[in-house]
């Protein structure tokens, strides 16, 4: 009887605690019916990440937890429920079921509210990431905070920009990632030379001011003097096996010289005495060069007159650049001349086996256009290879010449030119804003645009500087 007893009581003891939680059960089973938990890959600053997310009303709401987790941000939950988030100074609370949030301290509200399911808070991702300081973008997420500006750009590979900047007196270089902005300081310099890569993208090299070089690994971020000679070098070029550097010396560029990075030694290539040498071009092997040489215009001046009036008359006539090529195996020690036109010449390329020279040929007439012009290295074969429109740029990128052209009243084009064929191929259309190419060996493109680094990436440019 006392066992019956007994059990009966355990029943009516379940029964009860039954009937107190099935609501609650009840409750829980419809939410987790009625509201589905999926997965989505997000791009968090250039990184795939899986978030859970649910949809609500038609609209898609992301796990605050998740969301948080991903781009480095601290969360905590107060006893009231409240949850706060912190990211590089900016706090953000909000309760679950809420149209409200709060952000350092100002309240605003949601075009659709907080919800709570299986105990995790879900939001719209844009609302949360932008009330951080972050931007959204159809599954984007940036929180980077992006260098300001670029002046001059470089690509390391095809993940690495190298970015100079005027700043001071001097110039700051940071390494830069094409895909999230992230940016770091590489070198802070006063009258150093403009930061030149290496072929195979691990290390730059630069003159200081006293004409002494340096290497920066870029892995390590170590900075090593190879060179002591302290004349003036100018326009430092590595050989393609990077044992060597060649550059212009001088005050006036008037030698072609080599400094050997194993024992930092100086050896001069071609000293014809021809001052104001520029634009130093080496093919592949490193026996052949190319360069322009500039002639200074003649200045002449009233003797009969005082010379603190500056009443003096100049004559620019056979100043334009001209282009020349040299061949260090050559037993004359003479340049070629390759050009001898009125025309001015920019944008100069020595082909690698320093068959051929390319460059941007521009008439002092103001009705005549940029054209991209080919001539082979002893001057005799000279071809225009893109006539169509007004080339504004030529920039190489491994075995190939891209051009930046007119295109229209407000754009330009993107043109790809085979160095070998010489054929044409548009690659893209773009805002008559882009005022600079920036092509990898591996054709990756990046432009600057009113003062902005862009990348181009799957046909859309993105923003890597502000």
């Amino acid at each position: 009887m006392q066992m019956k007893k007994a059990m009966a009581i355990s029943m009516i003891t379940a029964a009860i605690s039954a009937a107190a939680v099935t609501p609650v059960f009840a409750q829980t089973a419809a939410g987790q019916h009625a509201v589905q938990i999926n997965r989505a890959t997000f791009l968090v600053n250039a990184n795939p990440v899986s978030i859970r997310t649910i949809i609500d009303d038609g609209v898609m709401l992301a796990s605050v937890r998740d969301l948080t987790n991903a781009i480095g941000a601290s969360l905590h939950i107060n006893r009231d429920h409240t949850v706060v988030v912190k990211l590089e100074g900016n706090t953000l609370k909000l309760k679950a079921s809420s149209k409200t949030i709060t952000v350092n301290g100002v309240s605003s509200s949601l075009k659709h509210q907080a919800k709570e399911v299986a105990y995790s808070t879900f939001i719209e991702p844009a609302a949360f990431i932008k009330a951080l300081g972050g931007t959204y973008d159809k599954d984007t997420i940036s929180t980077v905070q992006l260098l300001a500006g670029a002046e001059h750009a470089v690509w390391v590979n095809s993940s690495q920009l190298l970015v100079s900047n005027s700043a001071g007196e001097g110039r700051e270089d940071y390494l830069v990632h094409a895909a999230s902005g992230k940016y770091e300081l590489l070198l802070t310099s006063t009258g150093a030379s403009e930061l030149v890569l290496s072929p195979d993208g691990k290390s730059v090299t630069y003159s200081d001011a006293n004409g002494a070089v340096f290497t920066i690994d870029l892995s390590t971020k170590k900075s090593m003097q190879v060179s002591t000679d302290s004349s003036i070098k100018n326009e430092l070029q590595w050989s393609e096996d990077g044992s060597s550097l060649f550059f212009l010396q001088g005050d006036k560029s008037s030698v072609i010289a080599k400094l050997s990075l194993a024992d930092g030694k100086v050896s001069k290539l071609l000293e014809d005495k021809v001052d104001y040498k520029a634009n130093l071009e080496v093919s592949a092997d490193g026996t052949k060069v190319a360069f322009y040489v500039f002639k200074q215009p003649k200045v002449t001046a009233d003797s009969s007159k005082d010379v603190e009036l500056d009443d003096v008359a100049i004559d620019a006539t056979g100043t334009e650049p001209q282009i020349f090529f040299y061949n260090t195996a050559a037993a004359d020690n003479k340049s070629v001349q390759l050009t001898k036109d009125t025309a001015d010449k920019v944008f100069l390329h020595l082909a690698a086996d320093g068959s051929k020279v390319s460059y941007v040929s521009v008439s002092a007439d103001d009705a005549s256009i940029g054209q991209l012009v080919t001539v082979d290295n002893t001057g005799k074969a000279k071809t225009p290879q893109f006539a169509d429109k007004d080339v504004y740029q030529l920039v190489q990128g491994g075995s190939k010449l891209y051009l930046l052209t007119a295109d229209g009243s407000s754009t330009n084009a993107i043109y790809e030119i085979d160095s070998v064929t010489g054929t044409s191929k548009l690659v893209q259309t773009v805002s008559d804003s882009v005022s600079e190419l920036i092509v990898s060996g591996n054709s990756d493109i990046a432009a600057l645009i009113d003062g902005q680094l862009t990348v181009l990436t799957n046909g859309k440019w993105k923003n890597i500087t502000n």
